[in-house]
């Protein structure tokens, strides 16, 4: 007679057959990460779709302008509003060759590789980066932020008339960095603030730097020279794509809008409605710094101090304390996200979707402003427009999983059972955000006298 516990082990065949069978629906049902892509026209699609949820439009107060001819002058008001515009697509990445953004952002990340392998006379590839966040500690991911076109309807309402879309890139430039030692003084009092006791021998190397304005200006100086002498060896970047970059074949114009689906004459009754309120230009919307197709940022042709080649970023007291800029909603302390500083492609955080997340802070946060240590083309309001205050930024996800609802990160989610991002992870490691920056506004009709609020 088998021992007691045989007999246990001992199942009906058919019984092993069904939990089998289980076993495998199981598997077959079971969620599986998505493979990240999408087209311009899903972007422009997909934008215009969140409209309703993320443009958060507010009616805030009026301006007052003193108008002057030779012969009088009068007070002119004009309405103060705030809302967002989707200025930028932002993606993340780790191999230029698996970019989300399928016939816009892919060539030209393939193509950019070339200036970063140049500049760091190595090749660039998907080594430098990885996906395995879940067994490494730390991660690299290259990005870059293309000009959303559907961003530019508010410039269309504002100027009263319908863009074509048109389509040529604009690249990023030495400008910004150039002016980067004028903010030398602002980063030195901010170190002010942090107690000389605190940090390591390599933090205080960077922090006695600011104090050398003339070193970093050298450093500068060469880097853009470098960079200069790589772009003329290379040619003209279009070239890289088999033709001119100021045309290259992106037409997107209304009618090609509607020819690919998209519903545009809503749009077209929005601006011609819009646009007879006012005879002095319209005041009810801000155009923001949308543009058709241009490149704001690439990794790769900012290869030399998104790597850390060039550590300017290190220069940040940010970089060093933590939280004093953690991508949170709450104290920078109780983050689970990361920290926007230092503003490169490394960054610790076991949640691809969340790394991809802090990575699109980062960006977000050199093109928004002026004079970086980057190599980025800023972005930049609309004139005939007066702006007040910073650009708060809400975020879509369009890629893998769209949505059309907008979202500020860094919940606190550590004593959640599940995580931001869960369900909704790529097996490409590739993600695109609209990035949704909020302008305060009133138009420009004379020389500005205060507002109200």
């Amino acid at each position: 007679m088998a021992p007691m516990f045989i007999r246990k082990l001992t199942l009906p065949t058919h019984f092993l057959g069904a939990v089998a069978f289980s076993v495998v629906t199981f598997t077959a049902m079971a969620p599986k990460p998505a493979q990240a892509s999408t087209t311009t026209v899903e972007i422009v699609t997909n934008t215009i779709a969140a409209y309703p949820s993320c443009l958060g439009y507010e009616l805030k107060g009026a301006c007052f302008w003193l108008w002057c001819t030779l012969y009088y002058c009068e007070i002119r008001t004009s309405i103060r509003i705030a809302h967002y515009v989707p200025d930028a697509v932002v993606s993340t990445y780790n191999d230029p060759t698996m970019h989300p953004w399928t016939e816009i952002g892919k060539p030209l990340s393939t193509a950019l590789s070339q200036v970063g392998s140049a500049l760091m006379a190595s090749p660039i590839d998907s080594s430098a980066g990885t996906q395995r966040e879940n067994t490494e500690i730390a991660t690299f991911k290259s990005a870059d932020a293309i000009a959303n076109p559907a961003g530019m309807i508010a410039s269309m309402i504002a100027s009263g008339s319908v863009a074509d879309f048109t389509g040529g890139f604009g690249f990023p430039g030495f400008q910004e960095l150039q002016k980067f030692p004028q903010t030398v003084g602002s980063i030195a009092s901010s170190w002010t603030q942090v107690p000389a006791q605190i940090g390591s021998d390599l933090m205080q190397s960077f922090r006695d730097m600011i104090a050398k304005p003339m070193e970093i200006y050298n450093k500068i100086t060469s880097t853009v020279e470098m960079v200069g002498n790589l772009q003329s060896g290379l040619g003209n970047l279009g070239e890289l794509f088999g033709g001119d970059s100021t045309s290259m074949g992106l037409n997107l114009g209304t009618q090609a809008l509607s020819m690919a689906g998209i519903d545009v004459g809503p749009l077209k009754s929005l601006i011609s409605a819009v646009s007879g309120y006012s005879g002095d230009g319209n005041q009810f919307l801000c155009p923001g710094a949308a543009s058709a197709f241009t490149l704001h940022f690439s990794s790769d042709m900012d290869a030399l101090f998104w790597r850390g080649v060039v550590p300017l970023e290190y220069l940040y007291p940010q970089s060093w304390v933590p939280g004093l800029a953690e991508v949170t909603k709450g104290s920078g302390l109780n983050s689970t996200w990361g920290s926007t500083y230092p503003r490169m492609g490394e960054i610790v955080q076991s949640h691809p979707v969340k790394s991809s997340a802090v990575i699109a802070e980062r960006v977000g946060s050199i093109i928004k402003q002026e004079a970086q240590p980057h190599i980025y083309k800023y972005l930049e309001p609309g004139s005939g427009f007066r702006y007040f205050g910073d650009r708060p930024t809400k975020w879509q996800m369009l890629s893998p999983v769209p949505e059309t609802t907008c979202q500020t990160f860094g919940e606190n989610d550590s004593l959640s059972l599940s995580s931001f991002g869960d369900g909704k992870t790529d097996t490409a490691d590739g993600y695109v955000w609209n990035m949704w920056n909020k302008y305060d506004c009133c138009r420009v009709r004379g020389a500005f006298l205060f507002s109200v609020p």
